[in-house]
């Protein structure tokens, strides 16, 4: 009881600071910056592809180097590791055809991403290709909107640490796997980046296809709430904030699209709900999960898993917590993106059964553009942070190829 009051009273007190930071005006500083042109825009599209294809070639290689006399044929189980294959059935089968147990276990997983695959299967016969165009074409064009909100909010500079930061995350190779990563980057970095345009509709629209994509894609509702309340004071002008309200919360409908098919495939649309028993998932305070996470690590000090798995998280929370913390300090950076990365944060870390929390990160793109503030200016720091990256998405890389707990 006393750890879980330690660890939630810091928490609390970010929380605070971080809503203070939303309700203070924001200062012009703020939205003098650079105005992203298509070639630029492309440049950044191009340099994401590239980077996936490296990617995707270093895993082929490592995959043929160490499939002995398999060779060709050990490529697919690259793709098709941990929650992989359960995305290639669903794309070749559909929800109502995908049982086992004689049970639709799998309406955990959000159906956008399957959805897209799907449609994009039509054109290109085979699955793995189709939804690796899928997630590789949707990272890139999701860090060209998180290029669009960093420069025009922060600078170029900035904008260009941003990317790196984000491609160099040593979890970042999930964005090239048959995951959902790159679309729901894609989703919610548009609806952020729309929000923060003030153009609402376009916001709603990608806002509840994030929320088709993954549970936490409600969440853009918060940076939408932020930008709204700074260009509107509901104090001021009640009228019009009221007004607006309905566009802030389009992101609803994605959740109730995701209710309608667990009703269609279940008759229940809280079917997910029974479902995710089976993968031992639900709500858990961030503290409780602080806990087992460092019970479990120092139950696996001497095994893979609490390298693979629970230190990263241990870590990768901490290191979230100071630089929100910091940046909470910088008034040139954007309430509405303190908010959100808190939120993503909190939110990941809420969960009974927190195996993917390195991949759940890598995602919550603000957190790279503030980091990316914090490096500004010091060339040495910068250098430091992109080498320890690289190393460690090498290292971790390598772990996911040869089969360790990394997922």
């Amino acid at each position: 009881m006393l750890i879980d009051i330690l660890l939630t009273l810091p928490i609390l007190a970010l929380f605070v600071l971080v809503a203070v930071r939303c309700l203070v005006p924001e200062s012009a500083e703020n939205s003098t910056a650079a105005v992203c042109n298509r070639q630029e825009l492309l440049k950044v599209f191009c340099f994401a592809v590239l980077f996936r294809l490296f990617m995707l070639s270093v895993m082929f290689l490592c995959s043929m180097l160490s499939s002995g006399d398999r060779g060709l044929d050990a490529i697919p189980d690259s793709f098709t590791r941990w929650d992989g294959r359960h995305y290639i059935n669903l794309i070749e089968k559909g929800y109502t055809g995908y049982i086992e147990d004689g049970r639709h276990l799998f309406l955990v997983f959000y159906p956008l991403y399957v959805w897209v695959s799907r449609i994009v299967r039509l054109i290109v016969p085979n699955t793995i290709i189709a939804s690796l165009a899928v997630s590789i074409f949707s990272y890139a064009l999701g860090c060209c909107y998180v290029y669009r909100i960093a420069a025009q909010r922060l600078g170029r500079d900035t904008a260009r640490d941003s990317i790196i930061l984000l491609s160099l995350y040593p979890f970042s190779f999930f964005y090239g796997t048959i995951m959902t990563e790159g679309l729901f980057l894609l989703t919610t970095s548009a609806a952020c980046c729309y929000a923060m345009q003030r153009r609402w509709i376009l916001y709603g629209i990608f806002g509840a296809l994030a929320a088709l994509t993954r549970m936490t894609g409600i969440l853009v509702i918060v940076p939408a709430v932020v930008e709204l309340i700074s260009e509107v004071r509901p104090l001021e002008k009640p009228l019009r904030f009221i007004k607006q309200l309905p566009a802030i919360a389009m992101p609803l409908l994605g959740a109730l699209g995701y209710l309608l098919l667990n009703w269609y495939v279940d008759q229940d649309p809280f079917a997910f709900r029974v479902h995710q028993a089976h993968w031992y998932q639900g709500g858990m305070w961030v503290s409780k999960v602080l806990r087992y996470l460092w019970n479990y690590f120092i139950d696996n000090l001497t095994t893979s898993n609490g390298f693979a798995v629970w230190l990263p998280e241990l870590l990768l929370f901490a290191v979230s917590f100071i630089i929100i913390a910091v940046s909470v300090r910088n008034k040139k950076i954007p309430p509405s993106m303190l908010a959100y990365t808190f939120c993503c944060l909190v939110a990941n870390y809420s969960l009974s059964w927190l195996l993917s929390a390195g991949r759940y990160l890598s995602v919550c793109f603000p957190l790279f553009i503030l980091g990316a503030v914090l490096i500004k200016d010091r060339p040495k720091l910068r250098q430091a942070v992109y080498t320890a990256e690289a190393v460690l998405l090498g290292i971790y890389f390598y772990a996911y190829l040869t089969g360790a707990q990394v997922m």
